[in-house]
């Protein structure tokens, strides 16, 4: 298959100006999305318009594109970090000719947190037998999964649709419940995020009228067609006012009352509901408030920033890592001794003092034996070993026995 597939221009969007209000309106032309109760139709393209959710997705696809990703060779249960100019570590690095490593990630953590799966055909030196050479990324949108006997992937791209086989595609999924197509948090989220949707939508438009919710012009005496006609016009037009509109005066004659319609954001206690949208949306991916920019009052996951650091990379971070590791090495390397593997002490790096506890026991120096050696601690940092035989030994009980004797 040629990278000729890859038109990322197909996933975009259009928009037009309204010739009445002059507004310019933005067309999804996203496939599908979910009309909730709240009246606002929920697709990825929507969702990522709140700013929670955003926030969110930024901070998983970029922490999982900022961890090392390692290639290790397990010889008679040894595992060794593969070095040097090797062909699998040069399409780790570079997936394909339009992305790095990094971005490569970068896309398939965004569509596996909004749509539950991402996907990439393995392109290969001889058709679908031989070594890869490259990944190609698509939308979920363009890739649909056949589970009518043998599985199959349909791949729309072009103005073309062809087959491609499992053992050439790599489907990135979080958890699923057929084990096949992973479940998409803004299908199965759409209310929640339909109500913050629209809770921003109609805090936007209360703004733009100046704080006005609308309401009734009330006079004593019924008034006439062209009299309704000229109160029309000498007032300010609530329903389509502008920011530029603000501030103006109108002359109304008559003794007019007017009674305003609607709640305030104080009444409708705006403030309050948001901030509980906020939780409940960054609950859906395992992110905790501080790490999205959010102030929190209360939290269950610890009062400082090394406990919810820790709480994000095993409950938030951690599915998406497990997921694109199982699938790479599953994919690439099959029954093969190499498999890939990321490094995610370097998130951790603030729990100073619990990690500087557990690498001293794990070198043996709390006077018990040893489990590790001094490069393998320095390999966790990401830090270049140290030359000589005794930084690659483990400590035993044994040996540290006989050096206080000695």
């Amino acid at each position: 298959m040629a990278f000729r597939w890859y038109n990322p221009l197909s996933w975009q969007f259009f928009g037009y100006s309204d010739p009445k209000t002059g507004d310019y309106v933005e067309v999804d032309m996203e496939v599908g999305g979910r009309r909730t109760k709240s009246g606002v139709r929920v697709t990825a393209k929507t969702a990522m318009s709140i700013g929670i959710v955003w926030s969110c997705v930024k901070i998983l696809s970029e922490s999982t594109a900022g961890l090392p990703l390692k290639l290790y060779d397990d010889q008679s249960g040894r595992r060794e970090l593969v070095k040097g100019s090797d062909r699998m570590l040069r399409l780790l690095r570079k997936p394909n000719p339009y992305m790095t490593r990094s971005n490569f990630l970068k896309a398939v953590v965004v569509n596996m947190a909004l749509r539950g799966a991402a996907f990439a055909v393995i392109e290969r030196v001889d058709g679908e037998t031989g070594e890869p050479i490259g990944f190609i990324p698509f939308s979920a949108d363009q890739v649909e999964v056949n589970t009518d006997g043998d599985l199959i992937y349909w791949v729309t791209a072009g103005g073309s649709r062809f087959p491609v086989s499992p053992e050439n595609m790599l489907h990135f999924k979080l958890f699923s419940s057929d084990g096949i197509n992973g479940l998409s948090p803004v299908e199965h989220q759409a209310e929640t995020m339909g109500l913050a949707k629209a809770a921003q939508d109609w805090s936007a438009r209360f703004m733009r009228k100046g704080g006005f919710t609308g309401g009734y012009v009330i006079y004593e005496q019924f008034l006439t067609k062209e009299q309704q006609v000229q109160v029309m016009e000498k007032f300010p037009d609530v329903r389509k006012g502008d920011v530029e509109d603000i501030g103006k005066m109108a002359i109304l004659q008559g003794n007019p009352k007017i009674v305003p319609a609607g709640m305030s954001q104080k009444d409708s206690q705006f403030i309050e509901s948001q901030q509980f949208q906020e939780e409940a949306l960054a609950g859906i991916w395992g992110v905790p408030l501080p790490l999205a920019n959010r102030a929190s009052k209360t939290s269950i996951m610890g009062s400082n920033l090394e406990q919810q650091l820790s709480f994000f990379v095993t409950f938030g971070l951690m599915p998406y890592l497990n997921a694109i590791e199982d699938e790479l090495n599953d994919k690439l390397f099959g029954n093969k001794t190499r498999f890939v593997e990321f490094v995610v002490e370097g998130l951790l790096r603030a729990d100073s003092t619990a990690r500087a506890s557990y690498y001293q026991a794990a070198l043996g120096g709390s006077g018990g034996s040893g489990w590790m050696t001094t490069n393998e601690v320095r390999e966790k940092e990401n830090l270049t070993p140290l030359v000589g035989e005794q930084y690659d030994r483990v400590t035993r009980w044994e040996m540290q026995t006989n050096a206080q004797q000695s």
